[in-house]
């Protein structure tokens, strides 16, 4: 049976991977990363930055589900606003990459705003925020 595990304290690792999924070419500055490994394989990954006292930036990878997927989810809810005392996450995301938005949709960002051209090869690219009351899971950490 193949076991999951989080990893929280290897971030340059995840946030190289999350980066490599994501096209991200230019380094995160200051950051942190948080993950799910499987059989030594990173599977998932959040990497925050651009903080401030109110907000950080979120980029989320996933190239395989798991339960251990639910739980970092939870972590990094816990970890923006309970630990780093954020108001408010944003995501940003091409209108065209239907999957992550449906995924950032059901964890629970809303669209917040469209920059237009703004993502990869020109397409319109969606601002997500998620407040801390819509998290679909955010109940059991009030």
């Amino acid at each position: 049976m193949t076991q999951a595990r989080l990893i929280f304290d290897d971030k340059e690792r995840v946030g190289a991977w999350v980066a490599e999924q994501v096209g991200q070419t230019a380094p995160w500055g200051g950051y942190y990363a948080m993950g799910v490994e499987m059989n030594g394989e990173i599977t998932a990954g959040f990497v925050f930055n651009n903080f401030n006292d109110s907000n950080a930036t979120c980029h989320i990878a996933v190239s395989r589900g798991s339960k251990a997927l639910f739980d970092l989810f939870d972590h990094a809810y816990n970890y923006v606003f309970n630990v780093c005392g954020l108001r408010r996450l944003t995501g940003m995301v091409d209108a065209d990459n239907a999957k992550a938005l449906h995924l950032d949709k059901k964890i629970g960002f809303v669209e917040e705003a469209v920059l237009k051209q703004a993502g990869t090869e020109g397409v319109d690219m969606i601002v997500l925020v998620l407040w801390p009351e819509n998290y679909f899971r955010g109940a059991k950490h009030g």
